[in-house]
């Protein structure tokens, strides 16, 4: 979420992680979109869960930390 300029809350616990996106992002779809077609990565768009997660993005956690860093790794390369 960092590399991403998201905030979020560090001591989050739990399958998912929530993080608001920067301002220079209309949505969380918008933001997804980019890391999708530019890194191969997927985050969900907070919006489909309602008009409250318009301006959030959710990570999930259910996967091995091979796979997580994998997926960090695509995103530093085009950040």
């Amino acid at each position: 979420m960092q590399l991403l300029n998201c905030s979020f809350d560090e001591k989050q616990v739990g399958l998912f992680m929530w993080a608001a996106i920067p301002a220079n992002y209309k949505n969380g779809y918008e933001l997804s979109d980019k890391v999708l077609y530019e890194s191969n990565v997927f985050i969900t768009p907070g919006g489909i869960f309602g008009s409250a997660g318009d301006n959030y993005v959710r990570v999930s956690l259910c996967s091995t930390e091979e796979k997580i860093m994998e997926a960090i790794d695509r995103v530093k390369k085009t950040s």
